[in-house]
């Protein structure tokens, strides 16, 4: 509840800075002028060419509806941008049926001449031609031409300025006789103020009545378009899961199109804003807060659709053998959204009126600046870039990097987090990656096993002999094992232990794998020596009491080391030749004992019995 009252807070308070921002702009004497006209089309140079074509053309198009190519004989420039373009065309028709209900132009007696005087007073002439009185006199008299540096001649700006204060009392009554055209086409909003009486068009605050009720009723508007845009999404995704899934209902969460519903929202409220006919300073403020509300909107309706993508993406990735594209679709859903954040930072400006050329500009001139700033993000940018480039681990790896031993879970543009082995998040900066060590223990084909195997001392060579040949027998039926290379061997004559060497690699795609065939090994090795009757050593004590004098095996040796010596060659046989010695390791395949009994507690020098 806190959380929904402190957005709503906020939301006023933005909304009131950007009134008060907008209403500083409509007041301001150098920040209200639109910008500089763009080169003309050849048909408006044309137009406002001489007094009677700019009167005949801007009477012509009125008559034909083209109120947009009207608009070019008004002088905006005195108007904000976006008022100058919402009421442009609702101006120019106000200005043409105020017209037709002062006098009927006889455009044979306005100048055509480009260098008529300047201004031309277009009203009086008209007042004169037609013998005009009193207030009508005075009316017409604010209605005159003006050329611009330019040699352009236009509705000039305090004519523009009288249009709405002279529509206001002139708007009821008849239209002149003998007009060419017998009807008016109003626009939107002067149909919309026909709509109501006489006296809901009067203004007791700041706004005509019935623009006050017009607001109301859009506001409204909003908001069913809103629930409805909202409910018509939400059905259509639900008939799609159930075509998709016949057998599953699908819950969807009702604030998932949220983002959506507010665009909605904002573009009605936004375009219908612009056909009330509202005044400039109030259709300034409103327009320049719904359009900074439906840039909102759209950047959080973009997030949505991003965050729908990248979650389908995924489910797809999930199916596929390879994990480049579980590396690649977060990255690209993060370039997404800073594309989407970045035009609507661009779009937002605009619709503050901040100049985009003044801001570009200021950022080459201090790019140097901006450049030494952002080092470290450009770093770990080009790191982003590398990982997804050169594929040094993917999402899922089991990695150690600089200290960091774990699973990657995701890769982003500024960091990679690493899930360790004990549950906990390690961040690591991107531009790291471009130089670090990685060992990526998740692309090893095999997996090592290496270990000792400690025998007591009672056992016999015999033994030791039988003991590393079934280990070996072992590994060359293990279904996982590699096949080619492994090493089991009597290695070492421990202080408790004579230690077997066992050296061998499992093919395993991942960790749990290779857990569990090592435990397969390792136990098949104890059936193995249980069966021969060989028992793992551990450490121990071996204490002699004697109460008479000890009597070892003593033997009398004369000559020692020819005795040692004759004792090792009746050992090791006849003596080898260099073409005589055994050649390299052969790794042969597993035995076949087709015909043979495999039971061994016969040749057990312990006589007990022993599992095969």
């Amino acid at each position: 509840m806190k959380s929904r009252t402190f957005r709503v807070w906020t939301m006023f308070a933005i909304a009131g800075l950007v009134c008060c921002w907008a209403t500083a702009q409509a007041q301001s004497p150098l920040g209200n002028e639109a910008p500089d006209q763009p080169q003309l089309a050849p048909e408006v140079e044309a137009m406002l060419n001489s007094p009677r074509s700019l009167v005949t053309q801007f009477l012509a198009a009125v008559n034909q509806g083209d109120l947009q190519f009207a608009a070019n004989a008004l002088d905006l420039r005195a108007m904000p941008a976006p008022v100058a373009e919402a009421k442009g065309a609702d101006l120019a028709f106000k200005l043409k049926a105020l017209l037709d209900r002062i006098a009927r132009i006889d455009l044979t007696m306005v100048d055509d001449n480009s260098l008529a005087p300047n201004p031309y007073p277009l009203g009086e002439q008209i007042a004169i031609a037609a013998n005009l009185t009193d207030e009508s006199l005075q009316d017409a008299r604010r209605i005159e031409l003006l050329r611009d540096e330019e040699g352009h001649w236009r509705f000039s700006k305090s004519t523009v300025a009288e249009i709405e204060p002279l529509w206001m009392r002139w708007q009821d009554r008849e239209r002149v006789e003998g007009l060419a055209v017998a009807e008016e086409r109003p626009t939107v909003s002067v149909w919309l103020a026909q709509q109501f009486p006489a006296r809901l068009r009067a203004t007791r605050f700041l706004l005509p009545d019935y623009q006050w009720l017009s607001l109301l009723a859009l506001i409204f508007i909003g908001f069913v378009a809103d629930v409805l845009a909202r409910f018509i999404l939400i059905g259509a995704t639900r008939a799609w899961f159930r075509h998709l899934r016949a057998d599953r209902d699908v819950v969807i969460d009702a604030k998932l199109f949220r983002p959506i519903g507010l665009l909605v929202q904002a573009l009605l409220w936004y375009g219908g804003t612009r056909l009330i006919g509202l005044p400039p300073t109030a259709l300034l403020i409103l327009l320049v807060g719904l359009k900074f509300f439906a840039v909102v909107a759209g950047v959080w309706t973009a997030f949505l659709l991003i965050n729908l993508l990248s979650a389908f993406l995924s489910k797809k990735a999930e199916r596929t053998a390879t994990k480049f594209d579980d590396l690649l679709v977060p990255l690209v859903s993060k370039s997404l959204k800073v594309f989407v954040v970045c035009i609507g930072a661009l779009t937002g400006a605009d619709a503050l009126g901040l100049p985009l050329a003044g801001l570009v500009g200021g950022t080459a001139i201090g790019g140097l600046a901006l450049a030494m700033a952002s080092k470290d993000a450009v770093s770990n940018f080009f790191g982003s870039v590398t990982v997804l480039v050169d594929r040094p681990f993917e999402v899922g790896d089991w990695v150690i990097l600089d200290g960091a031993e774990g699973t990657v879970e995701t890769v982003g543009f500024r960091s990679t987090r690493i899930r360790t082995f004990y549950n906990s998040q390690i961040t690591v900066p991107n531009s790291l990656l471009t130089t670090a060590i990685v060992d990526n223990m998740g692309r090893r084909r095999y997996r090592r096993i290496k270990t000792t195997i400690g025998l007591q001392y009672d056992t016999t060579p015999e033994q030791i002999e039988a003991f590393c040949e079934g280990v070996r027998e072992l590994i060359r039926r293990h279904p996982y094992t590699r096949k080619d290379y492994y090493h089991v061997y009597f290695n070492d004559f421990a202080a408790s232990s004579l230690d077997i060497m066992l050296y061998c690699f499992v093919e395993c795609p991942d960790w749990g794998v290779e857990l569990r065939e090592r435990h397969r090994l390792l136990a098949d090795i104890m059936k193995l020596a249980r069966s021969l009757g060989c028992q793992f050593a551990f450490p121990t004590r071996t204490l002699h009491l004697f109460q008479e004098e000890l009597r070892g095996n003593r033997q009398e040796i004369s000559d020692a080391a020819r005795a040692g010596q004759h004792a090792a060659a009746q050992i090791a046989g006849p003596l080898l030749t260099g073409a005589d010695r055994p050649g390299g390791v052969l790794f042969e395949g597993p035995s076949s004992f087709l015909g043979e009994s495999t039971d061994v507690r016969e040749s057990s020098p312990t006589g007990e019995d022993s599992e095969a």
